[in-house]
């Protein structure tokens, strides 16, 4: 059976570029037509990279099928042009096919729009130029009824970040009854770019209904899924939109890049191995790189992303190339080099981080390997600098980590103010930040006989619920805030009734408190006679933050 442009285009819009492309060179063969060229022309323009080489070819052939040339064909040739980077030639070469038709042909007209929007590359559209001339050929059109108006003009829209417009047009195709699988997976585009996911998974859902072998609903699927964190269905349909599609090797590149945002690192791998010495583009080397240190494949896959950064152009490198490098030099497992890795490692996460890479939280990776070599004044310039950036959105959890940096570096006033902070940002629902500083008040001045820790333990008694004081924890923060008030009592306040309450209290919390007991004994005159001491420990407190790790802040 014969087959038609339509189904050229069928194939062309499900992603089975080879198939659609077989269509539209054996029409040329059978037929070679005005529109059979300008259709093998179009094929070559809409390719995930498109050949303006055949497409000009095509297209030129076209234009001398006849003594007059062919309009669309005229069309296309500017279109080549636009795709070239050349927007001044191909509008002045539009102007003049619009002329030459009297702006009087809805097809010319519509073409034109389609040309301006067939890239997302700003450099190589102009969607306001799309919107004109699309909606300047529905204006000259009798019958409205060619979706393919409506969808490129939702698709220029769409590029201009304007959903509204978008979704109007694509609800204006839909109402034509054609072309529903591709209709309803833009939509879902439309969603997904406008943060929608709920509606954004309906119509993809519905496009699979309409067709059940359209593959870019696949695609969205598995990008929606990854949003979603649901990394096993995103690697479902990762791997549906490949059989969907084509199993060439431009079609499971594709999929190698989408395997591996949905975590399928072994998917991507196995697919990425059958077809890397077939590609000649150095993605090939980043890709594998990347599902390289995802494996803990640290050194190949730093040696792989330097290949990358190597062969391609300055303008392909990515800030996340530099961060996988670095999160790739801090995982090399070997002990002799450590130290020289770790640093290479976080300057190019600094490298990355400086470039504006916000999907991947450096910040952590770099504290880990600060936290690991015990470098307390690298970890708190780490700890400033990211509430220098987070500005307000700085939370009691970064200032807790900024102070116990301090703490450990022995900065205690540094550590001071940012405890202080970090109580006010914790508006009380976290009580453990004040026990740290009145510790840090106390190593600040070991010497202090003015008792400057005790408003602090004061308010710590005063805050905590009844409910929390069965909590070993909190009992032994008790203890301690009554200790240090009842040595204040006795020594500053020289109330010995005080001192004796306060230790009593110091008992019921720690029933084997030796401090309490012998401070009793000394009031009693049961005991030594030893002079007591305030209370508090002479090293820096470990870790107490809610969750039981300091974590680092948000990247």
């Amino acid at each position: 059976m014969a087959q038609t442009v339509q189904d050229g285009l069928r194939n062309l819009d499900a992603e089975r570029y080879n198939a659609a492309g077989t269509v539209f060179n054996q029409l040329v063969t059978s037929a070679p037509t005005e529109e059979n060229y300008f259709y093998q022309g179009y094929y070559y323009l809409n390719l995930p990279e498109p050949d303006l080489a055949k497409a000009k070819e095509a297209f030129t052939k076209g234009s001398t099928v006849d003594k007059k040339p062919d309009p669309l064909n005229r069309v296309g040739l500017a279109a080549v042009k636009l795709l070239s980077g050349d927007k001044a030639g191909a509008k002045a070469d539009f102007d003049l096919i619009k002329k030459d038709t009297k702006n009087k042909n809805p097809e010319v007209l519509f073409r034109i729009g389609e040309a301006y929007a067939i890239s997302e590359d700003p450099k190589l559209n102009d969607p306001a130029e799309a919107v004109l001339n699309i909606q300047a050929g529905l204006d000259v059109l009798k019958v409205k009824n060619n979706p393919d108006y409506y969808i490129a003009l939702a698709k220029a829209y769409l590029w201009k970040n304007d959903g509204g417009g978008a979704m109007t047009a694509l609800e204006n195709a839909l109402n034509m009854g054609q072309k529903a699988a591709v209709i309803r997976t833009l939509m879902g585009r439309v969603w997904l770019q406008g943060k929608n996911y709920q509606k954004a998974q309906v119509e993809l859902n519905e496009a699979i209904k309409a067709d059940a072998e359209h593959a870019p609903a696949y695609y969205y699927l598995s990008v929606l899924f990854q949003i979603f964190g649901k990394y096993d269905l995103a690697a479902k349909n990762a791997k549906l939109y490949l059989e969907k599609s084509e199993p060439t090797d431009a079609a499971k590149l594709r999929y190698v890049k989408l395997a591996f945002t949905s975590k399928d690192y072994d998917g991507a791998t196995q697919v990425l191995n059958t077809i890397f010495d077939k590609i000649q583009d150095p993605v090939k080397f980043r890709l594998r790189g990347y599902t390289q240190v995802e494996k803990g494949e640290c050194a190949e896959g730093v040696k792989n992303v330097q290949e990358f950064l190597k062969q391609a152009p300055q303008d392909r490198h990515l800030a996340t190339d530099y961060g996988t490098i670095g999160r790739g030099y801090i995982c090399i497992k070997d002990d002799a080099n450590k130290a020289a890795n770790d640093s290479i490692g976080i300057t190019y996460m600094e490298k990355a981080m400086e470039m504006g890479d916000t999907l991947t939280n450096y910040t952590n990776d770099i504290v880990n390997v600060y936290k690991a070599a015990k470098r307390w004044d690298k970890l708190a310039v780490v700890y400033e600098k990211s509430i220098e950036k987070e500005g307000t959105k700085a939370d009691g959890a970064d200032y807790y980590n900024l102070s116990d940096a301090y703490i450990r570096t022995k900065d205690y006033v540094k550590a001071d103010s940012a405890l202080s902070k970090t109580i006010v940002l914790y508006k009380d629902t976290w009580l453990t930040p004040y026990i740290l500083k009145a510790r840090v008040k106390q190593y600040a001045n070991p010497n202090d006989s003015t008792f400057m820790a005790a408003p602090i333990y004061e308010k710590y008694i005063s805050l905590v619920p009844e409910a929390e004081k069965s909590k070993d924890l909190t009992k032994k923060y008790l203890a301690e805030a009554y200790g240090y008030l009842g040595i204040k009592a006795l020594l500053l306040d020289k109330d010995t009734a005080k001192a004796k309450e306060y230790m009593n209290m110091v008992l019921t919390f720690d029933p084997a408190n030796q401090q309490a007991l012998k401070v009793l004994e000394s009031i009693n005159g049961t005991g030594t006679g030893t002079t007591p001491t305030p209370n508090g420990t002479a090293t820096p407190p470990a870790n107490n933050n809610p969750s039981g790790s300091s974590g680092g802040p948000k990247g």
